[in-house]
């Protein structure tokens, strides 16, 4: 064509253009391993207090069981000391008791046998031999008594399992088990019971061959009668009033007004 120049051949441009955004995936990655980073502390943070409260739960579970320990332990040694408190209250009455030389002393002799059931009786007479004792009775403050018993020419053993008790006849109501009389190698023994009937309401003491639980007297191998004694306390009640009569029969201290009227003129 006459009208057409040259026509220079352009080669086209690259107009493709890279996609420097960052992908999606990209960033949901960079926000996940933020957030373990950020909750890591808070993680630690929980676990340690969670480790907290159970260690204190632990430690107070132990003060728990030491308080109970502790607790019985005292418990269990007062109870020790309430025991060795009456042990000695018991020793020291006894060592009272024994020293005490009572308000009389009677001699347990041998039982003459009834003549209804003499065979009976003599036979146990001469299976228990010369057996014999002395017997102690003293008064207690409170108005009871008490009996010490030293028993000889025991039997070292009886027949039938039996036992030598010793028992206090009152004036009324059932006779008392002084105690189980024990012989030793030298046919001796010892018996000692307090709170007993008043020292005016014994009758007799009696020295007998029982079972180990016998609830009254078998046969008796000796027998005493008991003196008629008045109560310590009733004796000296009347003793203590007439030691306040005196004082009571002491002219009282006058008045004032009828001292003065003592020192007026003419009086």
């Amino acid at each position: 064509m006459l009208f057409c120049g040259r026509v220079k051949t352009v080669a086209a441009m690259d107009t493709t253009a890279t996609d420097t955004r960052p992908k999606f995936s990209r960033l949901t990655e960079g926000r996940t391993r933020h957030s373990w980073r950020a909750a890591v502390p808070a993680v630690l943070v929980i676990v340690a207090f969670v480790a907290l409260i159970a260690y204190l739960a632990s430690r107070l579970s132990s003060y728990s069981q030491r308080a109970d320990v502790a607790e019985r332990d005292t418990n269990q040694y007062r109870d020790q000391v309430t025991a060795i408190t009456k042990q000695v209250g018991d020793l020291q009455k006894d060592v009272t008791l024994a020293r005490s030389p009572g308000r009389t002393t009677v001699i347990l002799e041998v039982a003459q046998p009834a003549k209804a059931q003499g065979g009976k009786k003599k036979a146990a007479a001469t299976s228990t031999g010369g057996a014999w004792a002395a017997v102690i009775w003293g008064e207690l403050p409170s108005g009871k008594t008490w009996m010490r018993v030293n028993a000889y020419g025991l039997a070292p053993s009886l027949e039938g399992g039996k036992a030598y008790h010793v028992w206090m006849e009152p004036q009324s109501g059932d006779p008392v088990d002084i105690g189980v009389v024990e012989a030793d190698q030298n046919g001796s023994g010892f018996a000692m019971k307090s709170d007993l009937p008043a020292i005016d309401q014994g009758k007799s003491v009696m020295l007998t061959t029982d079972a180990q639980d016998a609830k009254r007297p078998g046969d008796v191998i000796a027998r005493a009668d008991l003196p008629k004694l008045k109560p310590t306390a009733i004796a000296e009640a009347p003793q203590a009033q007439g030691e306040q009569t005196p004082a009571a029969q002491n002219p009282k201290a006058k008045s004032g007004s009828e001292t003065q009227q003592m020192h007026q003129p003419g009086k």
